[in-house]
């Protein structure tokens, strides 16, 4: 009897569809909102290449040394974030992430008239690099509300 279950699922399992690109780097940026949101810097590690560089001169070591400084800063952490542009390409992915943080939830773009929340546009880079999507750059700059609407 205990064969056929494995069987089973070893079927299911080869049946399952490989996850697409998009899929795989909305599922990233997704951690990464999780992560941010738990305060949890070693969560977020992975999802860094180890080559990450950006227009700020910061490496993969100094952007998780500026999450930590925000985490320690701020008990409470809550995201709203919308994926605005999403492109896969042969040599990787950008998407443009909008980014409302507060301390407050936010549970939806309305929700950004009544709480004090810093809005980000984040410009963000990735590659697959050995089956995974890693954050190879990110350029950020202020948003508005308009723009997550």
């Amino acid at each position: 009897m205990k064969w056929r279950i494995c069987a089973a699922l070893l079927l299911l399992a080869a049946c399952r569809e490989a996850e697409t690109p998009e899929a795989a780097v909305r599922r990233v940026l997704g951690e990464l909102e999780a992560a941010a949101e738990a305060r949890d810097v070693g969560a977020m590690k992975p999802h860094l290449s180890e080559s990450y560089r950006d227009s700020q001169g910061n490496d993969r070591r100094a952007v998780l040394g500026l999450a930590t400084a925000h985490f320690m800063r701020n008990r409470s952490i809550y995201l709203l974030t919308r994926v605005s542009e999403l492109e896969i390409a042969d040599a990787g992915a950008s998407a443009v992430v909008l980014v409302a943080l507060a301390g407050t939830p936010i549970h939806d773009p309305s929700a950004l008239l009544g709480v004090r929340a810093d809005l980000y546009r984040f410009d963000v880079r990735l590659r697959d690099e050995d089956g995974q999507w890693r954050v190879t750059s990110a350029e950020w700059q202020p948003a508005s509300p308009a723009d997550f609407q």
